[in-house]
């Protein structure tokens, strides 16, 4: 008969062979081997792309299919979802693993190293970093009480003792500080100043910022890298957050359906080969806490952008045919037009991927968007 503990023995070895193209050192493919997924996900949800719907798991279900069911889901490489807040909208996950594997990676750094973690979530990734570097040079702080006590019953459960903090992650934890790494598990537009301040004099930052993952490395009195994949967390939540963003499709295309200030005219060859995923990177990074979102039959090939930025009242709408593109706009901002000098230097380049761009951001707080180099300046982003 089989053991519980040779069940996710069997899973956790299965999840380690899964990510093999992934974990290139020892180290973290034996923290994977390590740490029990499911203890820190006991119930989750895998969202169903098929039916737009979301399978819900329990791996204490009293039925014992279903227990194996979940067991097996929670060491697939999936996002496992957590907690929704009351519309329905996904607020905490257990990233894929695959993504977590490539950044513990890309962060470049050796055991001992001092690590902090913006975004607990559930714990797993705070135990995948005490496993790898050790418990008492991790720090992990999330914004919110239920799940930073739910984490710490995890993280205690397997023995792994990281400084726990429930606090606001925009301003990290100044005590602690300084880091060799920050690792920000959670999406960001700009990156908080207090991040770089609390960083050493060799640190870097590892960061989803827009829909893209970043290094930044100390670079004089700032940082600077270049994006290294696409991907795309769930919001740092922050009271430093002010400024509101829309987080429902539907309510960004309401907000594009009234009357524009103005209406404009450009070649389809302006938006031609634009992924949707590269026109949502530029949108967040040229406004910041901005929601864009394409209407059509095809995700690959929109009818329509919806874009709109709450915090200034500003939108932007560009709908497309086979004879060019309609721009409307309204609001103190010309979103659309403020686009077009990143996309004309994006078709220049050869329509690149996201990983010839990259990022500089100053000790106070200035965001300079790049291609190829930093000297090849895009746009100044603020």
């Amino acid at each position: 008969m089989t053991t519980l503990d040779d069940n996710t023995s069997r899973l956790r070895t299965g999840l380690a062979e899964d990510l093999s193209s992934v974990l290139t050192s020892d180290v973290w493919r034996s923290a994977f081997l390590a740490v029990p997924r499911h203890l820190f996900a006991p119930r989750f949800a895998v969202y169903d792309a098929v039916h737009n719907s979301f399978d819900q798991h329990d791996v204490q279900d009293d039925d014992p299919v279903r227990r194996a069911k979940a067991m097996t889901a929670a060491y697939r490489d999936d996002t496992l979802i957590t907690r929704f807040d009351d519309d329905g909208v996904p607020i905490s996950s257990s990233t894929e693993p695959s993504l977590m594997a490539a950044m513990l990676e890309q962060l470049d750094i050796a055991s001992g190293g001092r690590v902090l973690e913006i975004g607990t979530g559930t714990g797993y990734n705070a135990a995948l970093l005490c496993v790898g570097l050790g418990d008492d040079v991790v720090t992990t702080i999330d914004v919110d009480p239920d799940l930073v006590a739910d984490a710490r019953t995890a993280l205690a459960a397997c023995g792994y003792t990281p400084d726990t903090r429930c606090g606001d992650g925009a301003v990290g934890v100044g005590d602690r500080a300084p880091f060799d790494r920050i690792l920000a598990t959670c999406g960001v537009d700009r990156v908080p100043s207090a991040w770089l301040a609390q960083l050493s004099e060799a640190g870097a930052i590892l960061v989803n910022v827009s829909k893209g993952i970043v290094l930044l490395r100390r670079d004089g009195s700032g940082v600077s890298g270049r994006f290294l994949s696409q991907a795309g967390f769930m919001p740092l939540r922050s009271p430093h957050a002010a400024d509101p963003i829309s987080t429902s499709p539907r309510d960004v295309l309401a907000a594009t359906e009234i009357t524009p200030d103005s209406v404009d005219s450009m070649p389809a060859s302006a938006v031609a080969g634009l992924p949707f995923v590269m026109a949502s990177f530029f949108a967040a990074l040229v406004a910041e806490r901005s929601r864009l979102v394409s209407s059509g039959a095809e995700a690959d090939a929109p009818d329509a952008y919806h874009w709109t930025h709450v915090a200034s009242g500003s939108w932007a709408r560009a709908d497309l045919d086979a004879d060019g593109v309609t721009i409307r706009q309204a609001g103190p901002r010309r979103l659309w037009t403020e686009l077009v000098p990143i996309l004309d230097a994006w078709h220049a380049a050869g329509r690149p991927g996201i990983d010839r761009f990259g990022l500089t951001v100053t000790a106070g707080g200035r965001h300079t968007l790049w291609l190829d180099e930093p000297a090849n300046v895009l746009r100044d982003l603020g």
